[in-house]
């Protein structure tokens, strides 16, 4: 007992001296039992470089294992930010990636392109989004997983269409799951740009999932901002 108190104090204070040692302000805009979407705006001195990427990473680890979370994002703005309070168009920095499902170690990917608050949410890609579905330790978290903004990467378009309102939709699906896509949005495409998306086509796209029914196939309804088309290749894993 005393040894489980200990190193629950060490972690504790370890939290408090990351959070001395640097000036940026961190909060949890969006947090489930096992995932978070942390946001990070930096302070008027402070430079988003290496050391600080380096800081922020021991933070959110030190974040992740206290609230035992599997899976986090922490997206980076510059000072004066209003960070995920503004639009998807809002500047940031970055975005770092953390997770860790029970393999012993985590995995780390802070990527320094992502420069809009529209490539700010919990990364998955659409394979992994069917392994939650067709994973029975898995399956039970899906719930907490679609509560969050998601960026969702590989997004095989398997059809494209328009409902009565003219609002334009991608679909995708594979034997686990359906995402129907309402394209809303995008830092990146203009509306025409977005419309000339195709059945030979991929897409990475930030999500807010708003109907789901679960049946199987599971069906996905959500609001979505495209991050990156590409139409380059026919997508055959849509099939799998």
């Amino acid at each position: 007992m005393l040894k489980t108190c200990a190193a629950f104090i060490t972690t504790l204070l370890s939290a408090a001296a990351l959070n001395c040692a640097q000036a940026y302000q961190f909060s949890t805009p969006y947090q489930s039992e096992h995932f978070a979407l942390h946001q990070i705006i930096l302070d008027e001195h402070e430079t988003f470089d290496e050391e600080l990427r380096y800081e922020i990473t021991r933070q959110v680890q030190t974040q992740n294992r206290i609230s035992k979370h599997y899976q986090s994002s922490a997206a980076v703005f510059p000072y004066g930010s209003v960070g995920l309070a503004s639009t998807i168009s809002e500047k940031m920095l970055g975005v770092l990636s953390i997770s860790n499902y029970g393999t012993g170690s985590d995995q780390i990917v802070f990527n320094s392109s992502a420069s809009s608050a529209s490539q700010a949410g919990l990364y998955i890609s659409f394979t992994m989004l069917r392994d939650f579905i067709d994973n029975k330790v898995l399956n039970p978290l899906l719930g907490e997983l679609l509560r969050l903004p998601l960026i969702i990467t590989d997004i095989p378009v398997s059809a494209v269409g328009y409902d009565q309102a003219g609002n334009f939709y991608a679909t995708a699906r594979n034997k686990a799951v359906i995402l129907d896509l309402r394209l809303a949005d995008s830092v990146y495409y203009s509306k025409q740009e977005l419309r000339t998306l195709s059945p030979n086509c991929s897409l990475d796209a930030l999500i807010f999932t708003e109907r789901v029914m679960r049946d199987l196939p599971l069906f996905i309804s959500a609001r979505a901002a495209a991050n990156h088309i590409n139409c380059n290749d026919s997508k055959e894993e849509s099939a799998k």
